[in-house]
Order: structure tokens, then C-alpha cells, then sequence
């Protein structure tokens, strides 16, 4: 019987696809990549996936793990010698828990299914991403997403209380603690949380929830100096309520004005462009609160010019500024994508460092920079010219080598993937990749799991 076939005997023919069913499907939001893979396996059940995961040990047969299929950084692309296991069918919220706030909830299930069944509940997810509709929560643990409220609940990884995953051989690893506090040895979920499946296929999870919140204050504003956007940053962190402190300069501002929909708020020509969010449980009182912050900082001189949204419909426009990826992929494209983090004093002079780099190399160079500064997480999208992407390796190395000026992290919430893979040990201590080599080689000595992703 050939492996095809014992695949299907485990999970059955909604379980498999193959031919044109593959071919069908995307490995990366924005290069249209098919698997190489001759399959997709789509378990239904932890057990489904241990079945098929000791035959593929058994056999020596190398697995890509898929989740929603939205990430940026190559960790989804499956070679002509591997097949793809795909967590989809598994998307069961299994409870949502008013009293001790949390969900218990399968890999498969998107993280905007998980915010609407909270929110049913009086309850939110804090996790906000762009693709939040097909994301999944299975890839943001395997990724440790971020997204634009880091500022105030963190990363996945916080978010996250426990998990049961799959290992390389089939074993299943069931850490699916429901308390807070657990001090009973290794916290076992962080082997697999940004791991992106280099240790094992994370099925099932039990994550954080917060009362919903009962309001959201935006305001979107203009600074004339980086001097004076770092004081604003200070002066926002103040806020109790403070949920997101998202920076757009003008490479960006002006590439949204000229995508021919008129979304601007506020004039082109400032230093920066600021989309501050406070969200909390008072509407009136942190309305107020929220008004006078405006206040002050206008009548210091630390903005400029503002907007403050008086609706929800005003909140959503002033939100789809910021979101506006569509404007660097119709304008921009082909480009170069990153999300690095470094020290926010030194975001402008690393921007401009690879400015200079790329100008000795190329006669056209356009940036769009913007990102959520709060968390020191900065998106800096690059183009060279109709090759661009031809041109990415050289383009990411002159841009690494200035961050690392810096003393920068190479992602902030992305990922490593395939296509960050070969600058990783340039910037971690060898000491780390020691350990992370050690780690991964005890969990899959064979290497069946994400063989070409991370290092």
C-alpha cells in the first residue's frame, strides 16, 4: 500500500487531497505558490494526526504544518518530497469560560471565530491581526503572533495558558493547564510556542480571555520632530487604558494618498503620522480621560494637528489608514517585506541607514515604513525596481546589516520561516542556537517536522 493510501485509511477521504486539490492552494498570502507536495493531510482529531504522524515517522516522511496559510515569511512552503498536514478540520471551540476567562479551543479555529464566540460570552480576545479571518490559532502559537495590541496584552505567547501538541513520532504531549499560576517544573507549552512547528504540531489550546471592553477612544495625530513622537510615546504610556500606539512616516502616509482613495485625515508634509487607541470599561470617564491626554499634548506643542474619531464608523477609517496593506501591494509592488524590532530612538537612523545602503546599489529605492512603535516593532517595506524580488537576498542582507548595527531582533512577530533562515545565526548568540538545536534535535532527531524553516 502506498502512503497515499494509509493516509487515507487513517483519515478518511475528507482527510486527504491530492492532484488538483493541492495545485489549488496558496502557500504564502502574496506569491501565488502552490505545495510542491503531492498531498494535504486534514485530520479531524488529535488522534487523527498521531496516527498519521507515526506512519510518516515510520516511513521517514518529512511534514510542512499548516494553519491558515497567512504568514509572510516562507514557513508554509512545501518541497516536492514533503506533504503538507493542514489543521483546518480541527476547529472546534470546545468551551468558553465566563468565570475563569478562557477558551479551550482546537488549532484550526480562526482567531476572529474565537473573538466573535468571546464576545458572545462577554468576554475578548485580545489577539488582533490583519488576516484575523483566516489566520488560525494554531500559526499564531507557532509563530507567537503579535499584532496591534501588544502594547497592552501582549503577544500570543501571554496569551496562551496551555496546549496539547503532536510530536515528530506520533506522541501526544497534553500540557493543557487552566491556571494562572503553575509553578510545577518546565512550562512545557514554550517548547512549541514560536517554535513554528520545528517541534511539534500544536493541536489544541487553552487561551487567556479579558472582560469585554466597553469603550475605544482613537485619535489619529501629526508630530513635526522624532523628538517630539518620542515624548508623545512617553506621555501615551501614562494612559491606563492605552491599547495601541501605531507610527506611519510619510513614505507610507504619502503612499496611502496616492492610492487614488482619499483616506486621509490629516494633511500630508509632517514628520509622522500617529494612530493612538485607548480601550477600557468606563465609556464616559475614559472619554474624558482620553480627551484631556489630546489636550495636553496639542497645548505642549507635542502635536501638531489631530482628529479625534467621534464614531465607530469614524474608528474603522481612521484604523483603515494604518491597515492599508492594500496600498503598498497595488503601488509598491514587487517589494521586499520585514518586521524587525529595535530601540524605538533608533528606528529613523536605521531607516535611513538602508536608505544609503540600497541607494549604492540601486538607481530606484522606495520605503514604506510604519508599524507599532510602542512595542518597538517597526514594518519596513522595500522596493528596487521591477526585480525586486530577484534582488531580495541582497536587499534583506543590507538591511539586516544595518539593523544589526543596532542591536536589533530580525523579527518582531512574523517569524523566521524559510526566507529569514540564513541570516538567523548572525544574529543570535551562538550559545542560543546551541540550545535551540539541542532542544529541536531531541524532539525530532530525525528532522520530519518543518525541515527547511528557523535554522
Amino acid at each position: 500500500m502506498d502512503l497515499a493510501a494509509e493516509i487515507r485509511a487513517l483519515v478518511g477521504d475528507r482527510g486527504l487531497l491530492t492532484g488538483d486539490d493541492v495545485r489549488m492552494r496558496s502557500c504564502d498570502p502574496f506569491r501565488n505558490v502552490p505545495p510542491e507536495g503531492p498531498l494535504i493531510v486534514r485530520p479531524a482529531s488529535t488522534e487523527e494526526l498521531s496516527a498519521v504522524m507515526r506512519l510518516c515517522h515510520e516511513r521517514g516522511q518529512c511534514v510542512v504544518t499548516h494553519g491558515g496559510r497567512t504568514g509572510v515569511a516562507g514557513g508554509a512552503f512545501v518541497g516536492a518530497d514533503e506533504i503538507a498536514i493542514s489543521l483546518e478540520r480541527m476547529n472546534v471551540i470546545e468551551e468558553i469560560c465566563p468565570v475563569t476567562s478562557l477558551a479551550v479551543v482546537g488549532a484550526g479555529v480562526t482567531i476572529e471565530a474565537l473573538q466573535n464566540a468571546a464576545a458572545a460570552q462577554g468576554l475578548f480576545y485580545p489577539i488582533d491581526l490583519g488576516a484575523k479571518g483566516t489566520a488560525t490559532i494554531g500559526g499564531s502559537i507557532a509563530t507567537n503572533a503579535g499584532g496591534n495590541r501588544v502594547l497592552r496584552w501582549g503577544m500570543t505567547r501571554q496569551n496562551v495558558l496551555g496546549l496539547e501538541a503532536v510530536l515528530a513520532d506520533g506522541t501526544v504531549v497534553s500540557a493543557m493547564n487552566r491556571l494562572i499560576k503553575n509553578n510545577t517544573g518546565y512550562d512545557v507549552k514554550q517548547v512549541f510556542i514560536g517554535a513554528e512547528g520545528t517541534t511539534g504540531i500544536v493541536t489544541r489550546a487553552v487561551m487567556r480571555l479579558v472582560p469585554a471592553l466597553a469603550s475605544q477612544s482613537v485619535a489619529f495625530v501629526a508630530v513635526d520632530s522624532e523628538q517630539a513622537l518620542l515624548d508623545l510615546l512617553g506621555r501615551a504610556r501614562k494612559l491606563p487604558t492605552l491599547s495601541a500606539f501605531e507610527v506611519m512616516w510619510p513614505d507610507y502616509y504619502d503612499l496611502v494618498a496616492a492610492s487614488g482613495t482619499d483616506r486621509r485625515p490629516l494633511a500630508q508634509g509632517r514628520h509622522a503620522y500617529v494612530l493612538i487607541e485607548a480601550m477600557g470599561y468606563d465609556r464616559e470617564l475614559d472619554a474624558q480621560v482620553f480627551e484631556a491626554f489630546l489636550e495636553s499634548v496639542y497645548t505642549d506643542g507635542l502635536v501638531v494637528d489631530a482628529v479625534l474619531a467621534a464614531s465607530d464608523k469614524q474608528i474603522a477609517e481612521l484604523w483603515r489608514v494604518r491597515e492599508g496593506a492594500e496600498c503598498i501591494v497595488r503601488e509598491m509592488s514587487p517589494f521586499v517585506s520585514s518586521d524587525v524590532s529595535l530601540d524605538v530612538r533608533d528606528v529613523s537612523r536605521f531607516v535611513d541607514l538602508v536608505r544609503s545602503g540600497l541607494a549604492e546599489h540601486y538607481p530606484i529605492v522606495r520605503t514604506a515604513t510604519f508599524g507599532h512603535l510602542g512595542d518597538n516593532n517597526i514594518h519596513l517595506a522595500l522596493h528596487v525596481g521591477p526585480d525586486t524580488l530577484a534582488q531580495e537576498p541582497n536587499v534583506e542582507r543590507i538591511m539586516f546589516d544595518a539593523l544589526r548595527t543596532f542591536g536589533g531582533a530580525l523579527t518582531a512577530e512574523h517569524g523566521i520561516g524559510q526566507f529569514k533562515r540564513a541570516f538567523l545565526p548572525d544574529h543570535k548568540h551562538p550559545g542560543e542556537m546551541t540550545v535551540m538545536g539541542a532542544v529541536r534535535a531531541a524532539l525530532d532527531p530525525a528532522g520530519l517536522l518543518n525541515r527547511d524553516v528557523l535554522f
